[in-house]
């Protein structure tokens, strides 16, 4: 028999049975300092900051399935049980999975550093994200943010004006393992960078709350007559992808992408037939956040299927 690619999911958690925002000392069983590190890639430095800091709680969030099973087994072989990771945006777990002032730390290793012009508006750190983790952090918190790519570097100090950080930059030479970093060094380049942001004054961020998702009744549905108008208004923008109907089970799978700013979200709809008349509703199991583009997903299946 194969050995498991991985031990152990304790360090998986799924971020939908989550309270918003989590108490993280009742996750962990301790008060212990908390960190964070926004897409931990292969999982090599989590792995080693776990294992170096046992008194410390982290938590890593990254959006690839392969790379957090790979992180998931490299977290088995240490034993330790002082990590949680997440599948989920950075930018939702900040808005809504951390109380004001609770983590000491926040690392990011080589974000993507989306080196064309067109491309720049995916970066992460610009200025209303670094109030956002300003938010999050306690006072005297630094987040550490390391990449191969000196114009970001740039960029990045460029949106620190106004955010309650005080930046401190360095050239440095590879230290962190990481999977990208060792390509790099294969490739010939012997020089890094490195920001640390300091926080010297906080910045109010409120949390995000939860939008109410409702379930809808109504009497006829043809799926033959279904169209789905693509929705757009105040930063929330819901697209249609495909819709699968089961004449048998009287039961229709519509597929769209929900969206609030820079969060995407694939969310799985379900229309079926039952005592009462067709519903419309979440697919059960759906892993996502409860925002207003999820809202709006719902009211627009809903007016699809109604119209059909």
């Amino acid at each position: 028999m194969k050995n498991p690619f991985y031990v152990s999911l304790k360090p998986f958690l799924n971020h939908g049975a989550l309270s918003r925002p989590t108490q993280w000392d009742t996750i962990f069983a301790n008060n212990y300092p908390l960190e964070v590190e926004i897409g931990f890639g292969n999982g090599e430095y989590l792995e080693r900051l776990s294992s170096q800091n046992p008194y410390v709680n982290f938590v890593g969030f990254e959006q690839y399935c392969e790379r957090i099973h790979r992180t998931l087994r490299k977290l088995s072989r240490t034993g330790r049980d002082n990590v949680r990771v997440l599948r989920l945006d950075a930018r939702a777990g900040f808005e809504r999975y951390f109380n004001p002032k609770t983590i000491t730390c926040v690392h990011c290793l080589y974000p993507p550093p989306w080196p064309k012009k067109s491309d720049i508006k995916h970066r992460l750190f610009r200025t209303e994200f670094l109030k956002l983790v300003n938010s999050r952090m306690v006072d005297g918190g630094i987040l550490k943010i390391v990449t191969d790519h000196y114009p970001y570097i740039d960029w990045v100090q460029e949106n620190v004006q106004g955010t309650g950080f005080t930046v401190e930059f360095k050239n440095i030479q590879a230290n962190y393992g990481t999977k990208f970093e060792k390509k790099w060094v294969e490739g010939g380049q012997s020089e890094f960078y490195e920001l640390l942001l300091t926080k010297h004054t906080h910045i109010p961020v409120e949390l995000k709350e939860d939008s109410t998702l409702q379930s809808y009744l109504f009497d006829h549905f043809n799926p033959d007559n279904f169209g789905f108008n693509d929705y757009s208004q105040d930063g929330v923008a819901v697209s249609f992808k495909e819709i699968l109907y089961d004449p048998k089970k009287q039961v229709a799978l519509v597929h769209v992408i929900a969206c609030d700013g820079p969060l995407a979200q694939n969310i799985r709809i379900v229309i079926a037939h039952s005592e009462k008349g067709w519903r419309v509703n979440l697919a059960e199991g759906t892993m996502l956040m409860p925002t207003m583009a999820v809202s709006q997903a719902l009211e627009c299946v809903y007016q699809a299927a109604k119209n059909s």
